[in-house]
């Protein structure tokens, strides 16, 4: 798959590629109608490269999700295709198993997540009286936490109702594993498993993003988001290894972004281990520093 990536940006596409899973992504806000060129010709090179490398694109997996504040102004009357008939824009997408809406609200993702971490407790629930605590706990990390761990990075500064939502699957998992009563003093439970709340696990792996953009050992699109703040002249009062906070224009989208939420909850660390360089130690520091939070 690797020549697709050329292909594509020859149209004017950015082109984002897991394993077989590819996404091909343009901004329309400035000229919408060369940006359906720009797609149109794009996709027309990308199928006659998968033609001639006796691949198939498969037309019931391509999904076209249209973010921003004002989606309508994508007219689909407009719309060229090589794909049959013209792909109709959808109000979610899945990118990677994590549901995407419109808004990036993150609702449908989190109803998802709740409703198949809740099947998978209640099926655990027939079984666990005969387990022992710790084989609990394994198997529960592994059916139960290794889902709501998984991008929970995108749920950074979601509404308090959505986490509570996300928090209630990880009260349960507590007093399951623990053999507790529900009403049990739950921030105990999580200190016994040595687990972290969901809005601390959510900022765990937010500044572990952060770390690796700021020292450039991240993923490329992410290592551009971010950069250590440099002062137009040297202070000696100057706090280092702080992050560039960019401008925001929306508090609702914007104040999400990964270049500002980031860049913030970055700079609320203590100096010491904002300065702290190797990724272990930081991850081992970070989480330290949340539980005394």
């Amino acid at each position: 798959m690797a020549p697709l990536a050329p292909v594509a940006r020859l149209h004017n596409l950015n082109i984002i590629s897991y394993a077989d899973d590819t996404q091909l992504i343009l901004s329309v806000t400035k000229d919408p109608l060369t940006a359906k060129s720009n797609l149109h010709e794009g996709m027309k090179a990308v199928a006659e490269w998968m033609r001639n490398s006796k691949l198939k694109l498969n037309s019931d997996k391509t999904e076209v999700l249209i973010l921003g504040t004002n989606p309508s102004a994508w007219d689909n009357s407009s719309w060229l295709t090589v794909l049959g008939a013209a792909p109709t824009p959808t109000n979610q997408a899945h990118n990677l198993g994590v549901i995407l809406n419109l808004t990036l609200s993150m609702t449908k993702q989190v109803s998802a997540i709740s409703s198949s971490c809740f099947n998978t407790l209640r099926m655990l629930r027939k079984i666990y009286r005969w387990i022992p605590t710790d084989t609990r706990r394994t198997v529960t990390q592994a059916l139960v936490s290794s889902k709501l761990d998984y991008g929970n990075a995108l749920y950074a500064g979601a509404p308090a109702k959505l986490l509570k939502r996300l928090q209630r699957i990880q009260n349960a998992s507590a007093c399951l594993i623990l053999d507790a009563h529900r009403h049990s003093h739950i921030t105990l439970l999580l200190r016994d498993l040595h687990w972290l709340p969901v809005n601390k696990r959510i900022t765990f792996k937010l500044l572990t993003h952060a770390h690796k953009a700021l020292h450039n050992t991240g993923p490329a699109y992410l290592n551009r988001r971010l950069t250590f703040y440099t002062p137009s002249r040297q202070l000696c009062s100057a706090d280092p290894a702080l992050a560039t906070v960019p401008h925001i224009c929306r508090m609702t989208t914007g104040g999400r972004s990964f270049s500002h939420l980031a860049a913030k909850t970055w700079n609320t660390l203590p100096l010491p281990l904002r300065q702290t360089k190797d990724l272990l130690t930081f991850r081992k520091r970070l989480k330290t520093w949340l539980f005394e939070q």
